[in-house]
């Protein structure tokens, strides 16, 4: 087909294009960037993205469809990348790029686009819905405007033959659209107010906020997020007195809250105990003055039906500017304030950006984690082990490292408890079990005979695919079980639910247990006692000072004694002198490990190790 020369180009979908002579954005295309964000903001503010099916929608796709006798027509609404149909009549499909899409061309330029026939317009004769499916030749489209001038999407009719449209038809179409913003407006309406309570909630704020925007534009706020009660309290409650205490406690909160904000304030019931309160003005002293007397108020007792209610609150402050991007990440920031002020054991902390730095770094590492195992970025290494009776090397510990491709060597300090919060955990262990078998069944071949120590959560202790798992990895690497040792944390052996059973079934296939950190946790003998352990390994904070801390080296020298007695071995991690060494073989302990013998190795230096240290 030959392209015509019918239409002029419309602008790009584009909304900020680099300008390569000039080296920066016009300052056109910055506008047009600064609109667009704030379109986006209020397009996500109503709500309606991915939202169910509604027949107050679709009622208006089918008239607008019977009225100009159209095969397809459709509420588009124009996401960043996407147009997600809200209502469709005649195609199969809820959403498609928005590159492609007539209806952005409506979008961008707020006004009414007619296309007669989209073969014979530039704009559109090689576009894939011309070409391919749904066949466009005809398209009339109608902009779903807001009171601001800002484009949620359109009101569109399709069909596979050219036609003409007038003036009558497009002033039809234009009241129909009408009625889509009408509906959309109802919609916003609706489920804007918490149930229990009766104030507005999360999404009111959202649309205040928005409006505010519209109506004083930079205006100075602060927000204030107020827990009224942690989950743990929440649960318990729950549990105690049930569901209905619990709701007229939180109604009688937001009676109480209603009395004490400031009359030119907005109050909101935001999560299931969270309230937000948005201030005027941003002054911090007044502000945080504000709320302190606020929190002194509401700390007092009272009376909730038939219980006696004394709140432990805290809260999250943010100050931010009436702009669209601030107003749509401030419940975030008030949010990162209340986690710290949780963490500080503060009533109260001010929002700093500092606070999300660890936070953003942890979520970008945890996203990371998957593709890092499916590229190799994880590794294990092996740090040997000495038995202090024999002075030979006799087993290694696997230890996993990431060299991340931006962050470098991530330790295991931080991406263990990161996975151990997820699912993650188990994928990753299972990693662990199936390189670590690997390399002792290799380093078996070669003539080397070792025990293996692999490190597993608590969580993978609880998951009931652990032991299968377990079991395959040693079938399919002709590991004999007694070449494998278990490590885990003293903490978690205390308080998973079926941790215990799940031992005692490691310990039935012959795989020996080792209870990790000993002596800086629980240390609760009773329930030790209990457990199919057979090897306790010292935490390497008692070792460390045991060659200048009598009081240490006492301590040491306790626990070996006891655990000896109770029929343990004890290892002792984190040797790094031979003065520390001497004292552990003096005090009877039976295997050591760490620095001053041999820091972790890669495994295809192993086996030189040993040959050079076949006895110490």
């Amino acid at each position: 087909m030959q392209r015509p020369h019918l239409t002029p180009s419309a602008p790009s979908a584009s909304i900020a294009v680099h300008d390569a002579a000039a080296g920066h954005k016009t300052q056109l295309q910055i506008a047009a960037a600064q609109l667009e964000r704030e379109r986006l903001f209020f397009l996500r503010s109503t709500g309606l993205l991915d939202s169910t099916a509604s027949e107050a929608f679709d009622r208006i796709t089918r008239l607008a469809a019977q009225l100009f006798s159209v095969p397809i027509c459709l509420v588009s609404l124009v996401d960043e990348n996407r147009q997600w149909f809200k209502s469709c009549v005649g195609i199969d499909v809820r959403e498609t790029a928005r590159d492609t899409s007539f209806c952005t061309h409506t979008v961008e330029a707020a006004q009414a686009l007619i296309v007669e026939d989209a073969q014979q317009d530039a704009r559109f004769f090689d576009n894939p819905h011309v070409t391919g499916y749904p066949g466009i030749r005809f398209y009339a489209g109608v902009p779903l405007m807001l009171p601001s001038g800002h484009a949620l999407g359109s009101l569109c009719i399709i069909d596979s033959e050219p036609r003409t449209f007038g003036a009558d038809d497009l002033q039809r179409l234009h009241d129909l659209g009408a009625l889509v913003m009408a509906q959309i407006e109802l919609h916003q309406l609706a489920g804007r107010v918490n149930e229990v309570t009766r104030l507005p909630n999360r999404g009111q704020m959202v649309a205040d906020l928005a409006e505010a925007c519209e109506a004083e534009p930079a205006g100075p706020r602060a927000l204030m997020l107020l827990d009224v009660m942690s989950n743990t309290q929440l649960q318990a409650a729950v549990r105690a007195v049930g569901i209905a205490p619990l709701e007229a406690a939180l109604r009688t909160i937001a009676t109480k809250l209603v009395e004490l904000a400031p009359a030119d304030a907005a109050l909101y019931h935001v999560g299931e105990t969270r309230f937000a309160i948005v201030m005027q003005g941003a002054e911090q002293e007044d502000v945080s003055d504000l709320a302190a007397g606020l929190m002194l108020r509401m700390r007092e007792p009272f009376q909730a039906g038939a219980i006696t209610v004394q709140l432990e609150l805290q809260a999250g402050l943010v100050q931010f500017e009436l702009v669209p991007q601030a107003c749509a990440d401030v419940l975030r920031r008030a949010t990162s304030a209340l986690f710290q002020s949780d963490a500080e054991q503060r009533p109260m902390v001010w929002y700093c950006a500092d606070y999300d730095t660890p936070h953003r770094r942890a979520y970008g590492l945890l996203r990371s984690i998957p593709a890092g195992l499916a590229a190799g970025e994880f590794r294990l290494v092996f740090q040997p082990k000495m038995n202090l009776h024999t002075g030979c090397f006799s087993g290694v510990e696997a230890l996993a490292r990431w060299r991340h491709p931006k962050h470098g060597d991530v330790p295991p300090s931080e991406f263990v408890p990161l996975m151990e919060r997820t699912t993650l955990i188990h994928e990753f262990t299972e990693w662990i079990l199936h390189r670590a078998l690997e390399q002792l069944s290799a380093w078996r071949a070669q003539g080397i005979e070792l025990t293996m120590a692999v490190n597993v959560s608590s969580r993978n202790l609880e998951h009931p695919l652990f032991l299968q798992a377990l079991r395959n990895a040693c079938a399919l690497y002709q590991v004999h079980p007694q070449s494998l040792h278990i490590e885990c944390t003293e903490n978690a052996v205390m308080t998973g639910t079926r941790t215990a059973a799940t031992l005692e079934a490691v310990r039935a296939m012959g795989i020996g247990i080792s209870l990790d950190d000993f002596g800086v946790g629980y240390s609760n003998l009773a329930c030790l006692h209990s457990l199919p352990v057979q090897l306790l390994k010292l935490d390497q904070s008692l070792i460390k000072p045991i060659a200048t801390d009598e009081r240490a080296r006492k301590l040491v020298r306790s626990l070996i004694q006891m655990g000896r007695t109770l029929g343990y071995r004890l290892l002792a991690e984190g040797v790094e002198t031979r003065e520390v060494l001497d004292i552990l073989k003096r005090e009877g302990c039976d295997a050591v490990q760490g620095y001053y013998l041999s820091r972790p190795l890669e495994a295809e230096h192993v086996a030189d190790f040993l040959k050079t240290t076949r006895k110490a």
